[in-house]
């Protein structure tokens, strides 16, 4: 049997931690963003989810920046969203599972595994991670000097909580993408 759960916007959290190579981080959060996952008790590899964030939906504190990663690292105008769809589910220990699933940003797809915590009760279900990934793979770069002075590894800071829907009609990645 499946139980199926609506992320919780006010809950959730998708931030990122970026270092610069002479010191210094800049730490940053998404505010607009979508998912759900289906999850399948009997069988954990048969449960499914996805996430969609808003791009410009970028908040590191400082509006030049934002305004600076939403154009020029990001490319908002031409991919307003990064996606992540979930290929792959396998339970690692307790309260512990690997989620491997697609993860676009910038147009670009690549497939990433993320060891998440799993924290579940009868009607919410959470998913805590850090979780590096190298922003040269999908080429979110500005010029050949932020290139030069960001650190290419960016930690995704995953705080994701959902609640448990009694119907089956969760929203799909395909439907939310109309």
């Amino acid at each position: 049997m499946s139980d199926y759960y609506v992320l919780d916007g006010e809950r959730t959290q998708i931030g990122f931690v970026a270092a610069h190579r002479v010191g210094g981080k800049v730490h940053g959060r998404f505010t607009a963003f979508e998912g759900a996952f289906r999850v399948d008790s009997a069988n954990p590899a048969a449960s499914t989810g996805w996430l969609s964030v808003q791009m410009d939906s970028v908040d590191t504190g400082n509006d030049r920046r934002d305004a600076h990663l939403r154009r020029d690292f990001f490319g908002t105008p031409t991919y307003p969203a990064m996606t992540f769809v979930a290929t792959a589910v396998v339970p690692t220990g307790p309260q512990r599972v690997d989620v491997t699933g697609d993860l676009t940003i910038r147009g670009t797809t690549h497939p990433v595994t993320i060891p998440f915590a799993l924290t579940e009760s009868p009607n919410q279900l959470v998913l805590k991670a850090s979780h590096p990934i190298n922003r040269h793979t999908w080429n979110a770069n500005a010029n050949r000097l932020t290139t030069a002075l960001i650190q290419p590894d960016v930690a995704l800071a995953l705080s994701l909580t959902a609640t448990r829907t009694y119907s089956q009609a969760i929203p799909s990645w395909s439907a939310s993408r109309r």
